[in-house]
């Protein structure tokens, strides 16, 4: 049996009054920008937007991932003009790879203001918050969106939007990666939605939006609390005293209120628990994502960001960077020798501290990692002892395998001792998590890892880094160790690794 919602007709045009009566757009003559894709939701949100007397204008942003999408802004376009709004078209390059669909939200995002209202409906609310369950998130991920008038349509449902398009005569643009069931939330939408609805007997959207906007209420008297019981999250005697629940709240709020960690996801509960670990006095310093690094001096915590920023060089400097045997398939450098140099160095120092009273052994992964295992242990000022192991899951491709195979396994004996594996790069994180699950069986005291490069957006298992030089983009690269099929291995930079059949 599935369970769907009623069938109703097309809308009249009469039926706007009351639909947006149920929405929450800013009052009449406010200025305000609509993201419109052409599909039903997005229109809906257009007729609506002007139907409430707000001063609207419509972007268009063309992603260019499919043949013809720059024909959708003329769609987008002419609905603009029929309903005399403005019009406005965007074009980002977002390039093919993993994780498409938070790239594409991102490139979307930095063309438009912050805030721009979108046509979500309740049924996007019900698949965000199954989405982020799936994904781990905690109370505020499943709290979802906030209606308001960034969220102005969360209390209409789906059927609604295509039923007023229809009503309007509007011709919505399909959109076919909608069906393509490698993104997770058209499984959601297709298949786990469905299926909750036919084992709850029942419609569950609603049901699921009225549990975001219950959790919103829990989370926002929580993070009240944390500020009143955490005023200041740098004092590290204040978060070791208070409640587990308020401290990790003031820890998340503190890690993001700088403007430059503003844009990322929020810290995982990994790092927020080893921060709250070096309040407590387990730990002297931790790093967390991206590169920042918590310290505590003085019963103070500090929180510094990494020296070396992942920018590359200019175009000018890429064939002075790169021997001419490299030329053909060796782009621009993502992160240079002069960087590479100095965030080692601090990695090297902040291994020192907090390894002091018992040094560890360095865990090696081959081959990758052997120029910054080497550069690494140089730059610890401690009797640190090294082992090797060999993982494989690439083979000569330039995308991991998913399986995963022990090559050369250690020769020191890891029980009751503190190790530190020593990583080139992160991507998947499936074969980190298979290596930490084989080492850990081992017995050792402590297992940390500190990793050169993390890929963004490309992690399909929670990372629990404990140092990390570099979040860099999703691509290939090669240099500093890294390689394709055996080579560019003894490149001084980290660089793009670009085919020549893709170069021309």
């Amino acid at each position: 049996m599935r369970v769907v919602p009623a069938p109703v007709g097309p809308a009249r045009p009469d039926a706007i009054p009351s639909l947006v009566g149920r929405c929450t757009f800013p009052s009449p003559g406010h200025d305000l920008v609509c993201a419109v894709s052409g599909g039903s939701d997005s229109l809906a949100l257009l007729v609506l937007a002007v139907a409430a007397g707000c001063r609207v204008t419509a972007v268009h942003v063309d992603h260019a991932l499919r043949p013809g999408s720059g024909a959708e802004a003329a769609v987008v376009g002419a609905v603009a003009a029929r309903l005399g709004a403005d019009f406005s078209s965007r074009q980002v390059v977002v390039e093919p790879g993993p994780n498409l669909e938070a790239r594409a939200r991102a490139a979307r995002r930095s063309v438009l203001p912050v805030d721009a209202a979108t046509g979500h409906t309740m049924d996007d609310q019900a698949e965000t918050i199954l989405a982020n369950l799936l994904r781990g998130a905690a109370l505020d991920g499943l709290g979802a969106m906030a209606p308001g008038p960034r969220h102005p349509l969360l209390a209409l449902r789906r059927h609604e939007t295509e039923a007023l398009c229809a009503a309007m005569g509007l011709t919505p643009v399909r959109d076919p990666s909608n069906d393509d069931p490698r993104y997770l939330r058209n499984r959601v939408r297709h298949e786990l939605l469905p299926l909750c609805s036919v084992l709850a007997r029942r419609d569950v959207v609603p049901i699921l939006a009225r549990q975001a906007s219950l959790l919103r209420d829990d989370a926002a008297l929580l993070e009240g609390l944390a500020a009143d019981a955490v005023p200041d999250p740098s004092d590290a005697g204040a978060l070791a005293g208070a409640p587990v629940a308020l401290a990790r709240r003031a820890v998340r709020r503190w890690l993001t209120e700088d403007d430059d960690r503003a844009e990322h996801h929020p810290p995982g509960s990994a790092s927020v628990a080893r921060v709250l670990e070096v309040a407590t006095g387990r730990w002297v310093a931790t790093e967390v994502e991206g590169g920042w690094r918590v310290r505590r001096s003085g019963g103070r915590l500090a929180l510094r960001g990494p020296s070396g920023k992942v920018r590359p060089v200019k175009t000018e400097r890429v064939a002075s960077s790169v021997p001419s045997w490299g030329q053909a398939e060796v782009g621009e450098p993502v992160v240079t020798a002069e960087a590479l140099a100095a965030r080692v160095f601090e990695l090297g120092t902040a291994i020192t501290a907090d390894y002091a009273d018992a040094p560890p052994l360095l865990v090696g992964v081959l081959k990758g990692a052997m120029i910054f295992m080497s550069d690494l242990a140089r730059a610890i000022d401690l009797p640190v002892d090294v082992d090797f192991m060999a993982v494989s899951s690439y083979g000569s491709a330039t995308r991991t395998s998913g399986v995963v195979r022990i090559v050369k396994d250690l020769d020191a004996d890891l029980a009751g001792r503190h190790v530190l594996v020593v990583e080139d790069i992160i991507d998947s994180g499936l074969t980190l998590n298979y290596l930490r699950r084989y080492l850990q069986a081992r017995g050792p005291k402590s297992l940390e890892v500190c990793a050169l490069l993390v890929k963004e957006g490309e992690q399909r298992v929670p990372l629990d880094l404990r140092y990390v030089g570099f979040t860099i983009p999703s691509a290939f690269v090669v240099g500093y160790g890294l390689d394709v099929a055996e080579r560019y291995r003894n490149l001084r930079s980290v660089h793009v690794y670009r085919p020549a059949m893709e170069g021309g």
